[in-house]
């Protein structure tokens, strides 16, 4: 009996080593091979091929200094660790060439050291977020910085990781910043290691929105290319450079940004424009098809609206589209405040819904579009797509289903808040009013210069474009930004004066739209990217709390007693009977 049992305990302990010489094999194995797996529906932890790519290729050291450390809320502490976790997926691809630190710029009890810090990141280009935390007996406020600090050789950059207009931060907003990291940190990677910056040129002298009117977006495009000004004025050599010996022009821009143009382009300038396109420019057209204005309805009961003639028609034919002279009335539209039945001695100012300012919401799945918020639009028109046989066109966005078509001309009056337009009852198609064309184009002068070849030549003359794409917007406010002229500042592209904040997508819109044009598209593939994120019901949290604590807290030691009070039985057990 001794023997069996001494034989049994010999056994167990050879099992033992062996158990913990595999364990050692597979840690030592585990040293020099690193797996990873995401176990999520959407791989929120999986870098994107775009990400991966730019971390492959890093020449040089990429430092990130994050400041979200310390004594954080909840969501803030959710939106720092998500930070970490990208951190750590991108230095798994180059570790030698990714570093990053997390800093509390709180850390210091000093108060003067404390606001030096602060007046430093703002120095920096860094913002802060004051949050009020409810405590026993009052509320206490917490300034914190929820950004980074990027280097790269002799470059700093600032990034903003929770985006927001406003000091103080809600749920939603994390979300979304989370949402959109990688996108924020890849881009501002690339912006502070890429070299050379695409060129991007507003176009003036027609008209065109000035540069407070686009100044916002102007900011965010200054964030990856190089944005001017330019006027044609008949000029050749406005938009491209003959270079000596070479057959055709090479553009000066890769591409231009049209506003809303309220006077016609004349013919030198309309071909000049053509030939910037067949050259393979690039070019982004908000253009406004009839001429029609809030402000007007201010000082009248209504307005009528007529068509422009910009001269560009023909243009617009050869690459594919023609925008229509009509305007759209669309029930899912913005509300416009209005003074109604005066009340009292006060007039009565009143929020109706405007159906001449269409809140278009994306359906479509083009990257430009994807995962975007609506889009604020005022007076717009819809397009009509004509078929090419060697460029194609792509609807991003339309109107609802319930939208109604005026042709021209167009009586605009506030009187229709108060109207019954059967919106709800039309089963008109939607109406197209931004479609992007790609592909090869046909000069809409080919066979149509009266002049000998020899002058053609000598012009630089491209009958057939270079591979290209433009994008066509029938409103030329889609780009404008709200601006405040008496105390000239201008506010976020997208901003709604009602609501006090940014609420639509057009900015967003159009820094995608050029994206795209340029060819980033691993810029647009990591924005159209989508992470579900999954939030506690916070009523129930309160409701439930100490419910909810003893579920976490007592009951994963009671199912350890459990099991290891089960585990001991059963081994009792088999000891039992082998004995």
């Amino acid at each position: 009996m001794a023997r069996k049992r001494s034989s049994r305990k010999a056994a167990g302990l050879t099992e033992l080593l062996i158990g913990i010489g595999c364990i050692g094999l597979v840690l030592f194995i585990g040293s020099f091979t690193r797996l990873r797996a995401d176990l999520t529906s959407e791989k929120r932890y999986t870098l994107t091929p775009a990400t991966r790519d730019l971390v492959d290729s890093l020449e040089d050291v990429v430092f990130v200094k994050v400041y979200l450390s310390g004594e954080l809320p909840a969501d803030l502490r959710q939106l720092g660790q998500s930070t970490r976790d990208l951190l750590d997926e991108m230095r798994v691809r180059n570790p030698e060439m990714l570093q990053y630190e997390f800093v509390d710029p709180n850390a210091s009890p000093d108060e003067k050291q404390r606001l030096d810090v602060y007046h430093q990141l703002e120095e920096q280009g860094l913002r802060y977020s004051s949050i009020r935390l409810r405590e026993k007996g009052g509320q206490s406020e917490l300034i914190v910085w929820p950004g980074a600090l990027i280097t790269y050789r002799n470059k700093t950059l600032p990034l903003q990781l929770l985006k927001t207009q406003f000091r103080a931060p809600d749920a939603e907003m994390v979300n979304r910043s989370i949402n959109n990291l990688e996108y924020e940190l890849a881009s501002s990677i690339r912006q502070i290691t890429t070299t050379y910056r695409p060129r991007i040129a507003f176009l003036e002298g027609q008209g065109e929105l000035d540069q407070l009117a686009v100044k916002d977006i102007t900011k965010a495009l200054e964030e990856r290319y190089t944005v001017s000004r330019v006027r044609i004025d008949g000029r050749l050599d406005a938009l491209s450079t003959r270079v000596e010996g070479g057959r055709y022009r090479t553009n000066d821009f890769e591409a231009l940004v049209i506003a809303k143009p309220d006077t016609a382009f004349t013919p030198k300038d309309a071909y000049i424009l053509d030939q910037f396109v067949m050259n393979g420019g690039r070019v982004l057209w908000v253009l406004d098809p009839m001429d029609a204005h809030l402000d007007s309805l201010r000082l009248k009961q209504f307005s009528i609206a007529t068509p422009y003639d910009l001269g560009i028609d023909k243009l617009l034919f050869a690459y594919g589209v023609r925008m229509n002279k009509d305007l759209l009335l669309d029930k899912q539209c913005a509300p416009i405040q209005i003074t109604t039945t005066p009340y009292g001695n006060q007039p009565k100012i009143e929020s109706l819904p405007f159906p001449f300012e269409p809140i278009v919401i994306p359906r479509s799945t083009h990257p430009i579009v994807n995962n975007l918020d609506p889009v604020h639009l005022k007076f717009v028109s819809s397009i009509d797509t004509i078929g090419l046989d060697s460029a194609r066109s792509t609807i991003l966005l339309t109107s609802s289903p319930y939208t109604r078509v005026l042709r021209n001309p167009v009586r605009i009056s506030l009187a229709v808040v108060d109207m019954d337009l059967k919106l709800d009852r039309n089963n008109s198609p939607d109406r197209p009013v931004a479609v992007l064309t790609e592909g090869v184009f046909r000069s809409a002068y080919a066979d149509k210069l009266a002049m000998p070849d020899s002058v053609t030549k000598a012009m630089g003359f491209r009958p057939v474009s270079r591979r290209t794409a433009q994008l066509f917007v029938s409103d030329g406010d889609a780009i404008e930004n709200y601006v405040d002229r008496t105390k000239n500042m201008y506010y976020m592209l997208g901003f709604d004066r009602y609501a006090g904040t940014k609420v639509y997508g057009n900015r967003e819109f159009f820094v995608n739209a050029m994206d795209y044009l340029l060819n980033d598209r691993s810029l647009i593939s990591l924005r159209s990217r989508a992470i579900t994120l999954r939030q506690l019901d916070a009523q129930r949290v309160e409701r439930d709390r100490r419910s909810l604590q003893v579920a976490n807290v007592v009951l994963p030691i009671v199912i350890s007693i459990a099991a290891g009070t089960v585990f001991f039985l059963l081994r009792r057990r088999r000891y039992a009977h082998a004995a």
